[in-house]
C-alpha cells in the first residue's frame, strides 16, 4: 500500500500497425512493458490487553509485491496503458487475498486530456490517507490503523469494477501525489441485479494542489457496503467518508497533517479523526513521527490515541532497513488494534475470548528490497 522506491527493468517492444487499405507501408509503433517487485520481510511483536504476539510478517514498511505494467505510444500525445499489480505475503509465498492482482489491475488511455482508467484501482479517499501519513498506512506505525474505522471496508482501499478519471499525474502512475492542480474522480459499478441491494457502488473525488514543497487535497466519497444492524431491510448502509490533509517540506524535514470524518446514515457510526506527523530527514534516510487520534460520535464515545516514530535508513535506491515503534490507548471501552498492511501484521487479538482491548504495543524490525 505505501510509497516505495523502484528499480525498474523496462523490456522494449515493437509493434506494427497494417494500413487498412492495400498498398500501403507499414507504420510503426513504440512499447514499453515495465516488470517491478519489492519484497518487506520484518520481525513484529504486539502486546495488548494482557496478550502478547511475535511473527514474521511481511509489508511493515511497503507492500510486497509484483507488478507489470505496459503503454503504447499512439501519437499524438495519447497512450494506451495497463497495470497488473498482485500483493505478496512472503513470509509463507502466498498471495495476497489469494487473487492474482488484487492491488491494481487497470487498463486505460491517457493524452492531453487526462487518464481514463478501468478496473480495479486505489480509490481516491484511500489515496488521501496514505499521502499524508508518514509511515505510508504501512505496519505498526501505519496511521491507518486507527483512522479508517467507520469507512466502508468494501471500498475503503480499491473498488472493483471502477472507471477512473484523472488530471495532473503522469500516466500509468500511482495516484497519491500530482502536480499543480491534480484530480482524480472515480464511480464503481455494484453489478447488481435491478432491485438488489447495490453493494460495492462506490463514487468519489479528490482534488489538490502540489507545487514545490506544498502538497494539499481534500477528497469525498459516497459508498454502500455491509448494512449496520439498522439497515439489515435495505441489505446496506451508505458510508461517507471525507478528509483533508497538508504537507510542506522545510528541506530539513516534511511536515504533514490531516482530518475527515467517516460516517454512515446510522446514529452513533459518526467516526472523527485527526493527525499530524511529519518526516525528518536524517543521513541517508529518514525518522518518521506521527499522532493520531480518532472518536465515535454517540452516548459512548469511545476513542484511540496512537503515537508513533520509527527510523528508515536506505543503503541504496533498492535497499532499506527500518524500525517502528507505535502505542495505541484505547479511550471508553475502545476497540482499536494494530491491523497492518497489505494482509501482514495484522495480531489476531480480537479473536481472542473475553479480550479487553486496554493500551498496546507494537515494533517492527524489517529489511526491503525492490526490483
Amino acid at each position: 500500500m505505501g510509497a516505495s522506491r523502484r528499480f525498474f527493468l523496462e523490456i522494449p517492444l515493437f509493434s506494427l500497425a497494417v494500413a487498412a487499405s492495400a498498398g500501403s507501408a507499414f507504420a510503426q509503433s513504440t512499447s514499453s512493458v515495465v516488470i517491478w517487485g519489492l519484497l518487506d520481510a520484518d520481525v513484529s511483536h504486539f502486546s495488548q490487553g494482557g496478550l502478547s504476539k511475535t511473527l514474521l510478517s511481511t509489508s511493515g514498511n511497503a507492500g510486497s509485491q509484483l507488478g507489470f505494467r505496459g503503454t503504447e505510444d499512439l501519437g499524438g500525445g495519447m497512450s494506451a496503458n495497463f497495470w497488473l499489480e498482485s500483493g505478496l505475503l512472503n513470509d509463507t509465498g502466498e498471495i495476497f487475498s489469494s487473487t492474482y492482482f488484487a492491488r491494481r489491475s487497470t487498463v486505460g488511455l491517457a493524452g492531453p486530456f487526462g487518464e481514463i482508467r478501468l478496473g480495479r484501482d486505489y480509490t481516491p479517499t484511500w489515496s488521501n490517507h496514505n499521502a499524508f501519513d508518514p509511515f505510508n498506512t504501512s505496519g505498526a506505525g501505519a496511521g491507518s490503523n486507527i483512522t479508517t474505522r467507520g469507512s466502508n471496508p468494501m471500498t475503503l482501499i480499491r473498488a472493483n469494477n471502477s472507471i477512473s478519471y484523472l488530471w495532473g499525474y503522469d500516466p500509468n502512475r500511482p495516484a497519491n501525489t500530482g502536480r499543480g492542480v491534480y484530480a482524480q474522480l472515480m464511480y464503481a459499478l455494484p453489478e447488481n441485479t435491478h432491485g438488489r441491494p447495490a453493494l460495492g457502488r462506490y463514487a468519489g473525488g479528490r482534488l489538490g494542489y502540489a507545487e514545490g514543497p506544498i502538497n494539499a487535497a481534500i477528497a469525498y466519497s459516497r459508498s454502500e457496503g455491509t448494512p449496520y444492524a439498522a439497515d439489515a431491510i435495505a441489505g446496506f448502509s451508505s458510508f461517507k467518508e471525507f478528509s483533508l490533509g497538508a504537507a510542506y517540506d522545510f528541506g530539513v524535514g516534511k511536515l504533514m497533517a490531516h482530518v475527515g470524518t467517516n460516517t454512515s446514515d446510522v446514529p452513533g457510526t459518526k467516526y472523527t479523526h485527526w493527525g499530524i506527523g511529519g518526516r525528518i530527514y536524517a543521513g541517508a534516510g529518514y525518522i518518521p513521527v506521527s499522532y493520531n487520534s480518532i472518536r465515535q460520535s454517540g452516548a459512548t464515545g469511545a476513542g484511540a490515541n496512537q503515537l508513533a516514530a520509527g527510523y528508515v535508513y536506505f543503503f541504496s535506491k533498492r535497499t532499506a532497513v527500518y524500525a517502528t515503534v507505535s502505542h495505541i490507548r484505547n479511550k471508553n471501552k475502545g476497540t482499536w488494534t494494530f491491523s497492518g498492511s497489505n494482509g501482514g501484521d495484522n495480531p489476531g487479538f480480537a479473536t481472542a475470548p473475553g479480550f479487553a482491548y486496554g493500551s498496546g504495543t507494537g515494533y517492527d524490525v524489517g529489511v526491503r528490497t525492490s526490483f
